[in-house]
């Protein structure tokens, strides 16, 4: 396994769970994890054990590869690493997903996973460190789009994989809500985005990210296989290192910002 240097400092926080400090300003804002707390404690998010398999199958890591999970919520994605046995590691910014995952995990298979409680647009691993990484449904709900790309392709090994899950802004669904009753996309979340497939790729690759396959996923619902890949629900990208652009930013997507949370439109932050 590669070395997960951390570039700051660790402490204990919930048993198991390793927090993570650092003394500048955070990227995502306090009262957004505070805002995730509250949701985990109510429904939560996740997929189907059956979504997560199939992403551990298509990644299919050796044991000893460094898998990352950013922002792994309840854990779903971990499991189905551990069932072959894999010892992934989440990260998450809410203390209470983490706490969810740590229980529901205590039953896996092999090491249990390492749970780390930190920012997203700064992870505490090393350059070039990562194996395979996860995002599944995640950034686009991030207060700095930008920066959480970059970090993403910063620690991403050069012979790294990334796997990273993003809205359809013209989803089957989402006609139908614009048909019938005049309303746009929304998941319902303190930074909702959606983009089209192109516009998302051109986000990652902008980056660093380079996009060498997109799957479409229907969430389960067999039928919309029929439909074309333009109307899928999200779009599985799957990305190995590429070379950050330096320039502006793509157009930014299309969403619903609470006021004061989101920092990436029409910001490039500097290469690194």
């Amino acid at each position: 396994m590669r070395s997960c240097e951390h570039s700051r400092g660790v402490s204990k926080s919930h048993e198991g769970v390793l927090a993570v400090s650092d003394s500048s300003e955070p990227v995502h804002p306090p009262s957004l994890a505070t805002r995730y707390d509250a949701l985990y404690e109510g429904s939560g998010f996740g997929d189907a054990p059956k979504f997560y398999r199939w992403i551990a199958a298509l990644a299919d890591p050796g044991r000893s590869a460094t898998v990352l999970d950013v922002g792994c919520g309840a854990g779903g994605a971990l499991a189905a690493f551990a069932e072959r046995e894999v010892p992934a590691i989440g990260l998450d910014f809410s203390a209470t997903a983490l706490s969810h995952a740590q229980t529901a995990l205590r039953s896996s298979r092999g090491s249990p996973p390492r749970l780390l409680r930190a920012d997203g647009t700064r992870l505490p691993f090393a350059s070039n460190s990562v194996d395979v990484l996860l995002n599944l449904g995640n950034l686009e709900h991030f207060a700095d789009l930008a920066a959480g790309i970059r970090e993403m392709h910063r620690v991403l090994a050069l012979d790294g994989r990334a796997f990273v899950l993003l809205p359809n802004l013209f989803y089957s669904g989402v006609i139908w809500r614009v048909l019938w009753g005049g309303e746009g996309p929304n998941h319902h979340q303190p930074i909702d985005r959606f983009a089209t497939r192109s516009e998302w790729q051109a986000w990652l690759e902008w980056g660093g990210l380079r996009v060498e396959r997109t799957l479409p996923y229907h969430k389960g619902k067999r039928w919309k296989r029929l439909l074309p890949r333009a109307f899928a629900w999200h779009f599985l990208f799957q990305c190995t290192r590429g070379v950050p652009n330096d320039g502006p930013p793509p157009p930014a997507p299309l969403g619903r910002t609470e006021p004061g949370l989101d920092r990436s439109i029409g910001k490039a932050p500097p290469s690194r």
